[in-house]
């Protein structure tokens, strides 16, 4: 799918959030969940997906923490806080509206009538 980071780009925190609700996770993994979950039909650039997480930071919706791997690599953690779920449940609420709109508005099926 072209350009599929940009159907997904108003949503990005929120997929995120979605993901770090499950478990705390790093941007390589956070990257391939995306890609795995949507079979390979959506994917972030790693500048989308690393400003979506320094702007969740900044928004208090995720901390971050270090971590060594079984190689001892030290890795990069996000965690969604209290702020970060209480976001992502007020857009889940949203998400029922925004998503039945975009399906009549993209997929036409709506009707209008001009008023002349």
């Amino acid at each position: 799918m072209s350009n599929s980071g940009e159907y997904i780009r108003g949503f990005t925190d929120y997929i995120v959030l979605s993901i770090l609700e499950k478990f705390n996770s790093y941007g390589y993994e956070i990257s391939k969940i995306i890609e795995r979950v949507s079979d390979k039909n959506f994917s972030l650039t790693d500048a989308a997906l690393y400003f979506a997480l320094k702007r969740l930071l900044e928004d208090e919706k995720i901390l971050t923490y270090t971590e060594k791997n079984k190689k001892g690599m030290t890795r990069r953690f996000y965690q969604i806080t209290p702020k970060g779920t209480a976001a992502l449940a007020a857009f889940r609420q949203d998400w029922i509206l925004i998503e039945n709109n975009l399906s009549n508005l993209v997929g036409g099926g709506f009707e209008y009538a001009r008023e002349d």
